[in-house]
């Protein structure tokens, strides 16, 4: 993908104006005209017409014997030449540019033929066709159809051979098609038919200029094609210092940049185009693009620092792992929670439990539905013996699961007592009760608990309440016991 630099926009505005600005002195130009034959020597006696082409103003003389005729005091304008000679096929040029206080010198080159042969604006029908012919021409040239335009500017030379406006454009076409030697051809042949025409040889003066910008541009295009950014950018920079205020060249600059992945230079590149063109859409996509690609890129090389920070994570490496996490956080615009878990999981294992805490609480904070995020939490709360915090994260962990709340946190009791933190599975129970006030096992726990701790009261009311609603036969038949044993003031061992 790519613009196209485009060397007619300069040369059309050049050249599309005729008359644009014209001298005002009166009557201060020459015009001398040499008339030859095929051979090149004086041809004598030719009857020559000067015709103004913006005012009724005609002139007529004869060539002498050296072929030459001279007009002098013509106001400065625009003229049409006409020679006609017995023997020999008439000839004109137009337009031919007269400026004040010079003298134009214009060669007519005479092929052998018939004197009464028509020229084409002696004709309405072939009038009508040139006339077509060159607006055609100069819509298609402007479009940039340069194929086109130079078919039928070629076409209209065929009507009307000494026409130079019609043949320097018709030579800008080609050049336009890297025709580049034939082009300057035509280019030439322009200013012999009009030498005092300016916009021509300001033009072919330029045209190496030209031709060395389109070959910087189409070597830069090869080069991104290719898939050779370097060289792209390397071309592309030559370019630009050649035509600095070329925002399409910017803009091809800054696709090369971003291509090799050098993000930042091409967005400073195409928000100077940007700043230079505003109303140019195409260049707000562009870097609209690039800023998605950068960003893609980016997250590209965060997941593969990530990657290496999982793996010195799974080896017991935590302080490295976490100078990767960091490293990867800081890269991607928004923050990750999964970084931020992964970042706890380092510090637990740097024993720094703070700030293992607050980075679960971030990543809970951007994700709340991770129920690992509040396991880990809890289990973190739990080995720091923050039990009331415990239970509210693992409420949130099962909440987020879709789980039964109150079989969990039982299941978490058990655990408890198996690790001989009975106190712990006490308030775990507890919490079960608050939770669901007919779990019966719960009862049936805190009982025993409460029985071998002293506080024979509350341990008769639960138990109590096992029996009534319990259903686990073993735990029935001990309950019945205790409160038995209870009942004669004696302690029983526990099972």
């Amino acid at each position: 993908m790519g613009k196209k630099g485009k060397i007619v926009g300069l040369i059309l505005s050049l050249c599309l104006a005729w008359g644009a600005s014209r001298a005002l002195a009166q009557g201060t130009g020459t015009l001398v005209i040499t008339c030859v034959d095929s051979a090149g020597q004086p041809l004598k006696d030719v009857n020559l017409t000067v015709m103004s082409l913006q005012v009724q103003k005609v002139l007529e003389a004869k060539s002498d014997k050296e072929g030459k005729a001279v007009f002098k005091k013509l106001d400065p304008g625009v003229y049409r030449v006409i020679g006609r000679r017995k023997g020999y096929d008439p000839i004109a040029r137009e337009p031919l540019m007269v400026v004040a206080e010079k003298e134009t010198a214009v060669t007519l080159p005479f092929q052998t033929g018939e004197v009464t042969k028509k020229l084409y604006f002696e004709d309405p029908a072939l009038i009508q066709q040139a006339n077509q012919l060159l607006q055609e021409g100069f819509q298609a040239l402007q479009q940039q159809r340069f194929s086109e335009a130079a078919e039928k500017l070629e076409q209209l030379l065929r009507i009307a051979p000494g026409n130079a406006e019609a043949r320097f454009f018709y030579g800008v076409a080609l050049a336009q098609q890297r025709k580049w030697d034939e082009g300057e051809k035509q280019m030439r042949l322009a200013i012999e038919m009009n030498p005092n025409e300016p916009r021509y040889r300001e033009v072919v003066e330029r045209l190496p200029e030209f031709r060395k910008h389109d070959e910087l541009h189409e070597a830069g295009q090869r080069a991104m094609q290719n898939r050779d950014f370097k060289t792209a950018i390397a071309k592309f920079t030559e370019l630009l210092a050649l035509q600095p205020e070329n925002t399409d060249v910017r803009y091809n600059l800054a696709l090369a940049y971003a291509n090799d992945g050098q993000y930042d230079k091409a967005i400073e590149i195409i928000d100077e185009a940007i700043r230079r063109r505003p109303q140019e859409a195409e260049y707000q996509r562009l870097k609209s693009q690039i800023l998605e690609h950068k960003e893609y890129a980016t997250i590209q090389k965060a997941n593969e620092i990530l990657a290496e920070g999982d793996q010195l994570l799974r080896d017991g490496k935590y302080q490295e792992a976490l100078q990767k996490y960091e490293t990867a956080r800081q890269m991607i615009a928004r923050e990750e929670p999964s970084i931020w878990f992964a970042m706890g999981r380092c510090y637990v294992g740097l024993q720094q439990p703070d700030k293992a805490i607050a980075a679960y609480h971030k990543a809970i904070e951007l994700n709340p539905r991770k129920p690992e995020y509040h396991q880990a939490l809890a289990l973190l709360y739990l080995n720091e013996g923050r039990l009331a915090e415990a239970l509210r994260a693992y409420t949130e962990a099962y909440a987020q699961l879709g789980e039964p709340v109150d079989e969990r946190l039982f299941e978490l009791g058990q655990l408890l007592i198996q690790e001989n933190k009975l106190d712990m599975a006490a308030q775990v129970f507890e919490r079960v009760l608050e939770l669901n006030p007919n779990h019966a096992e719960s009862y049936y726990e805190l009982g025993v608990y409460n029985f071998y701790n002293a506080d024979k009261g509350r341990a008769r009311t639960l138990l109590t309440k096992y029996i009534e609603i319990g259903k686990d036969p073993k735990h029935l038949e001990d309950a019945k016991n205790i409160l038995t044993v209870m009942g004669r003031q004696t302690r029983p061992r526990r099972r």
